[in-house]
């Protein structure tokens, strides 16, 4: 008679099932908590002026025109974190990029978003310097490679004092591939939150991230991006000398141009 043997991983897999939906369980719960909280805030604040003008306690024109500005300035935050949920939603359940391009010319969409960064920066007075090289294209999906860049630069942006230095580079390094890189002056990351940062909702100071206008998705959506196109995020950070934010996007994606005559 055969002697039956059992294989020991097949008696953990109940368990790993039962651990896995619970992890996703939490995930889903924290996520409509976030969601729930970043939506919440802005909420308040403009059901709290509607009541009062509802109410006919009307201050003065100057109150009454920063309390319309306030509610403009809350309902942009609601729907710019809306959009960013739509957008990863998007990233997340798509498995192709759905507008995918060869040829894409970097160099260009970053002369525009720093056209973009200088009206962000104002009063700042960040010295914004771009080094890209033209003949260095790239495959993939535009929208959400402008996405990608759009948010590093614009995080550099916030986070930087007033003029500090922004430094936007693109290139083909010597292995091949495609290098996007931003560097700036900015306040930094400490180590123990730089594994985390790339989270949705992970903020390391709530209130700062809130201050400067941040949806918290801006680096999720990076990494996911990056994720569709085969690319890796590498973050430097020292707390209070700044931040480097370097995408390494594979050769298999890169078209280099042969240089004009």
């Amino acid at each position: 008679m055969m002697k039956k043997h059992s294989d020991p991983h097949l008696k953990k897999l109940p368990k790993l099932v039962k651990n896995y939906i619970e992890h996703l369980e939490q995930v889903r719960s924290d996520f409509v908590a976030n969601v729930s909280h970043e939506l919440r805030t802005p909420l308040t604040v403009i059901q709290g002026y509607l009541e009062t003008l509802i109410e006919n306690k009307l201050p003065d024109k100057k109150t009454l025109n920063k309390i319309f500005i306030q509610m403009y300035q809350h309902s942009f935050r609601m729907a710019d974190i809306i959009e960013d949920l739509l957008l990863l939603s998007h990233l997340e359940s798509e498995d192709h990029l759905s507008d995918e391009r060869k040829g894409i010319k970097v160099a260009d969409i970053l002369k525009t978003i720093k056209l973009d960064a200088k009206n962000l920066s104002g009063e700042k007075q960040h010295k914004i310097n771009l080094k890209a090289d033209a003949r260095v294209l790239l495959n993939g999906a535009e929208s959400e490679l402008r996405s990608l860049f759009s948010n590093i630069i614009v995080n550099a942006i916030k986070y930087t004092p007033n003029k500090g230095s922004i430094h936007i580079e693109w290139y083909g390094d010597s292995h091949g591939q495609g290098i996007f890189r931003v560097a700036d002056t900015g306040i930094g990351i400490a180590k123990e939150h730089l594994p985390r940062i790339t989270e949705r909702f992970y903020r390391v100071d709530r209130a700062r991230s809130r201050e400067r206008g941040g949806t918290g998705l801006g680096l999720a959506i990076v990494k996911h991006v990056l994720l569709r196109h085969h690319g890796q995020l590498e973050i430097e950070s020292v707390p209070d000398k700044g931040s480097t934010f370097t995408c390494v996007f594979p050769k298999e994606r890169i078209i280099l141009l042969p240089p004009q005559a």
